[in-house]
């Protein structure tokens, strides 16, 4: 591969992009629903790139870009301007509350996921199908809540204990699971949007026209940064991405130099989070927020969202989506049902303010793909304000031990011990939800009980139409 077929894949996505942002301006079904235009891209990527048509000529690279972009938005998420202001200790308090229950919130359903996955074939699904391998109960965390790349490594550990066929079910899961996250997502923010959960958008028939088409007319457009650094010198925007990609890059190099000395290995976009909070703090301490626009980064994040999820899509394959068809569809099922119930009963409880965006965020990453948590997040907090990219940062760091585990371990100890093994894991990750939810509970970073919070849009929208509707009077 060369860097001309990076130069040729990176077009392509741009020029999709485009394609669908066209897509979206003029199609009022897709207004309608919300859908992104970087999600139409996506469709456009996958219906005629190497896995549909074969029209697009992608490199086989094209799944590694989504890999590298999640760690430049979370190298990004932590670098700010200067912040210090008026407050700010009271913000600390909630802040820390939102972080911590972002926390139980993403490990106590990735856990679970684990646990209704392997009782679901123990106790279900081999009783009509005696030959299903057991490994199998490990497909519904491990593509759900895993993605793509877990499917993968625990797909391939599974044929080595005797399960031929386990890589294959992953990466039909996984797209199943991404493709019917994305709609389910935005179905659910059609639903939030209308019962007034939101806190950003109300629902459709009262947003602006612009938050429909997505383009915005001359008369409310906005700069989208400050210029920090002198053009003489050098562009501000490209100061600003350095800043972000030295931090990508110390986060991939943190992760390289623990996985050689110690064999653990740690995502990259997790080890990017830490570099970007040390960048942060260096940058703090030499004044060097000054000359950050956190406007700018905001743009460099989003942007590297966009193009994430064009090539997550166009990566999707489906040619084996009837093999195991039954089991597959079981478990398909009850996955989501799963993810919804966890919304509702589990997740709405789990932050002070903001729940139904930051809820969005730990949807998307349950149903196979951090990006699409990313996409659905961004449709109800355009501006990024909910912090739920930087707290699921946060506590995908904290849960990756337990979640590591629950990868590397099952599949081992399917192969020394079978059947008792799956049984004792289902019931073992069912117990430590629940300690989970206890210690959430306890910390009241987990406070169930009473209606789920209004959201702030429709209550905006009602006090700005009040002075209109008294002078109408």
């Amino acid at each position: 591969m060369t860097l001309w077929d990076v130069f040729v894949d990176v077009s392509w996505i741009g020029i999709l992009l485009v394609v669908g942002q066209l897509m979206r301006a003029k199609i009022p079904v897709f207004q309608k629903l919300f859908i992104p235009a970087s999600l139409l891209a996506g469709i456009l990527a996958f219906a005629f790139g190497p896995n549909g048509l074969g029209w697009i000529p992608f490199s086989k690279q094209l799944p590694v870009y989504a890999a590298v972009l999640v760690a430049v938005i979370f190298a990004a998420s932590p670098i700010d301007e200067d912040d210090e202001q008026d407050g700010k200790a009271e913000k600390n308090g909630e802040r820390s509350k939102m972080m911590w229950g972002m926390t139980i919130n993403t490990m106590g359903i990735a856990v679970l996921q684990y646990g209704v996955g392997i009782l679901l074939t123990m106790y279900v699904l081999r009783i009509f199908y005696p030959g299903l391998h057991e490994g199998f109960g490990l497909m519904l965390a491990t593509c759900f809540f895993g993605g793509p790349g877990t499917a993968s490594a625990v797909g391939g550990a599974l044929e080595n204990v005797g399960w031929a066929d386990g890589t294959v079910v992953g990466y039909t899961l996984c797209s199943v699971g991404i493709i019917f996250g994305i709609i389910f997502g935005i179905v659910i923010i059609n639903w939030g949007a209308r019962k007034g959960y939101t806190n950003y958008v109300t629902s459709p028939k009262d947003l602006p026209e612009e938050m429909l088409t997505g383009m915005i007319p001359p008369e409310n457009q906005k700069k989208a940064g400050r210029i920090t650094v002198s053009g003489i010198s050098l562009d501000s925007l490209a100061f600003h991405l350095s800043i972000v990609l030295l931090a990508g890059y110390l986060g991939y190099l943190m992760t390289k130099y623990i996985d050689m000395f110690t064999g653990f290995d740690i995502p990259v976009f997790c080890t990017a989070l830490i570099m970007g909070y040390v960048v942060q703090f260096v940058l703090k301490k030499t004044k060097g927020t000054r000359y950050v626009d956190k406007a700018t980064i905001s743009r460099i994040s989003g942007t590297s969202t966009d193009f994430l999820i064009v090539s997550a899509l166009g990566s999707i394959s489906i040619d084996v989506v009837l093999k195991y068809a039954v089991p597959l569809l079981v478990t398909i099922v009850a996955a989501f049902i799963l993810n919804w119930v966890w919304f509702i009963f589990i997740g709405g409880y789990t932050s002070p303010k903001d729940w139904f965006e930051r809820n969005l965020m730990v949807w998307g990453q349950a149903c196979g793909v951090l990006a699409t948590g990313i996409l659905l997040e961004r449709i109800v907090d355009p501006d990024q304000k909910a912090y739920a990219i930087e707290d699921t940062g946060f506590a995908n760091l904290i849960s990756r031990p337990i979640i590591t585990f629950l990868t590397v371990a099952p599949p081992i100890f399917i192969g020394l011990f079978p059947l008792i093994s799956s049984y004792v894991l289902g019931w073992a990750c069912i117990l430590t939800t629940i300690v989970i939810l206890a210690i959430g509970y306890k910390f009241k970073w987990y406070t169930p009980g009473g209606p789920l919070p209004q959201g702030r849009a429709r209550q905006e929208l009602t006090t700005s139409k009040e002075p209109e509707m008294a002078r109408t009077k």
